[in-house]
Parts: structure tokens; C-alpha cells; sequence
């Protein structure tokens, strides 16, 4: 049969492995903190686009530095947003900065990916802004009475926008993926 071990016994066993982490733990917890650091420096840049704010990593070194650099990474392709194209350029400066130029490449089918966006954006704008004139025509509301036609204004303006946004979102959404999975390459 089995050894009957005091409940003293059993907490001075576990006691004895508190003690020591396995390398799998220890792993673990290096990229807990470096995640840690990486978000603050992330969040930090995002709010004052700085790429020396991205500088703090140089304070770091060897494995740990580098795992803050790939965290640091992931925050930032993870904040890219479709129609945001101001944070766009943020964003792959502060990449650019931190990673030396290696993975600058991958942003660039993100790059096109806005300027479709944004040139798809125009042409819808442009075909509910001349509804929007042709219903005021239709009215005989035409001449200084119009000031401008805010199309944001209307609901039909967001549900289009919404409508063909979506394949734009999931190709960003593919393009995010492959830098990251870029970045596991490397």
C-alpha cells in the first residue's frame, strides 16, 4: 500500500517546490512582465506618438529586451484600426523605430489596403452626397439655400459605410495576421 503522508509532510513538499520554478515557469513569467512593459510602452506611444518613448527597450537587455521589442510589436499591429489612417502612420513609424526597419515591409499591403479604403470612402460620399442634392432638386430646394450636405448625418450614411467596410475589415484583419506571423519567423 501506499505511504500515508501527515498533512505537514505534504506542505513541506509543496513548500519545496515553490521554491523552484521550472523552465517552462520561468518562461512564462519572462513574457508575463515583458507583455506587462510592452503594453505600457505601447499605450504610452499610442497616446504621444514619440518613437522615443519606444526608446525605454534600449534599457533592457539580451532575451528579455527582445521579447518587450515583439510585445511592443503585437500591441501596436493590434491598434490599427481601418479608417484611421493618422494612427496608421504613427504606428509604423514607432515600428519602424523599435525594429530597425525589419518589418516595415509588412505594413505596406496594410498602406494599400487605407488607400483603397479611403478612395472606396470617397466614391460612396460622393454618390449620397448627389442623392442627397437630387431629393433637395426634387424638393426645388436648390441655389444658397444648400449649404453643404452632411451625409454622416444620415443613417443610410453609416449602414453603407458599415456594409462596405466589412471585406475591407477582413482583409485588414488577414494583413494583421501575417505581420504577426512575420514577426514569428524572424
Amino acid at each position: 500500500m501506499g505511504e500515508i503522508k501527515s498533512a505537514w509532510e505534504i506542505a513541506q513538499e509543496k513548500a519545496k517546490k515553490l521554491g523552484r520554478l521550472s523552465a517552462e515557469e520561468t518562461k512564462r513569467q519572462k513574457e508575463e512582465r515583458a507583455g506587462s512593459i510592452a503594453k505600457f510602452l505601447a499605450q504610452k506611444y499610442l497616446v504621444n506618438p514619440n518613437w522615443q518613448e519606444l526608446e525605454t527597450v534600449n534599457n533592457y537587455e539580451g532575451e528579455e529586451k527582445e521579447l518587450i521589442k515583439r510585445a511592443i510589436f503585437v500591441q501596436l499591429v493590434e491598434a490599427i484600426e481601418l479608417g484611421k489612417e493618422a494612427r496608421l502612420h504613427d504606428i509604423s513609424k514607432g515600428i519602424s523605430a523599435l525594429m530597425e526597419g525589419e518589418f516595415t515591409g509588412s505594413l505596406e499591403g496594410i498602406k494599400e489596403l487605407f488607400r483603397e479604403y479611403n478612395q472606396m470612402e470617397q466614391t460612396v460620399r460622393q454618390e449620397i452626397n448627389q442623392a442627397g442634392r437630387g431629393i433637395l432638386h426634387r424638393l426645388r430646394i436648390s441655389g444658397t439655400a444648400i449649404g453643404g450636405i452632411n451625409p454622416q448625418a444620415k443613417e443610410e450614411w453609416w449602414k453603407t459605410l458599415e456594409s462596405f467596410a466589412q471585406p475591407f475589415e477582413e482583409r485588414l484583419n488577414s494583413l494583421k495576421q501575417e505581420s504577426l506571423a512575420q514577426l514569428n519567423l524572424s
